[in-house]
């Protein structure tokens, strides 16, 4: 049992549970391997599951009429998916998939919402992270339309570097326009002119931050935001 709670608590939201909450959890946990690409939400269809990941990267997407995308967060070990469960919301237009595969802790969504609803520390540590999701939907959109692409970018991925907790990035140009909500050119152009500075190593498919300091000195003050408030609300 300890090597299991040791790696569920690879999840920052898992690991402050105290010791007596997660092994009531424990019985209904379940570590399952997500594939690139793999949906996690899909838009108005019921959530079946709340997943905490471990070592991937969830990508969670607005969609467009036309078929347009683009992403509205990333979700690491930092966090989970799931939050119209515990909100009576069932579905959400919204749509999440795995951008970078890896592990995540995966519970059925009415025995997670039972759990929520007996409060404890669960309850209370999920109503701080709903609103940092709103800090950072709201930071998203002025971000957006008020930050030159180069500091947007550079916020990106030193958000994507937390969520993973490590400066190998394995992120293709696709999801990088995704994210940035721009054409391929763009990532391109923006990544060229980072990594002429020093402080990223960029190839097909692949980004290696190399100066973090420096990066977040490029990234607008979004992530430095972002960043204090989770930190004031879980450290």
């Amino acid at each position: 049992m300890f090597n299991q709670l040791q790696e569920l608590t690879k999840n920052q939201l898992l690991a402050k549970l105290p010791h007596e909450e997660l092994k009531n959890l424990l019985p209904n946990l379940e570590i399952v391997s997500l594939a690139q690409k793999q949906y996690i939400i899909e838009p108005n269809e019921p959530l079946p599951f709340v997943y905490f990941p471990l070592n991937s990267l969830l990508s969670l997407v607005t969609v467009m009429k036309d078929g347009s995308t683009v992403e509205c967060g990333c979700i690491g070990c930092e966090g989970m998916t799931g939050l119209p469960i515990i909100l009576d919301a069932d579905t959400t237009p919204m749509e999440a998939f795995t951008q970078i595969s890896g592990q995540a802790v995966r519970i059925r969504s009415a025995i997670f919402k039972e759990a929520f609803d007996t409060g404890g520390v669960l309850q209370k540590l999920l109503y701080r992270y709903i609103h940092t999701t709103i800090v950072i939907a709201s930071q998203t959109a002025a971000c957006n339309r008020l930050h030159h692409l180069e500091a947007r970018m550079s916020r990106w991925l030193l958000m994507c570097s937390d969520s993973l907790e490590s400066n190998s990035l394995p992120l293709t140009q696709e999801f990088l326009s995704t994210m940035l909500g721009v054409r391929r050119s763009g990532v391109s152009e923006a990544a060229s002119k980072l990594q002429s500075k020093g402080l990223i190593h960029y190839q097909r498919g692949h980004i290696e931050i190399l100066d973090r300091k420096c990066l977040e000195t490029c990234a607008c003050e979004c992530y430095r935001k972002v960043k204090t408030e989770y930190n004031r609300l879980f450290s």
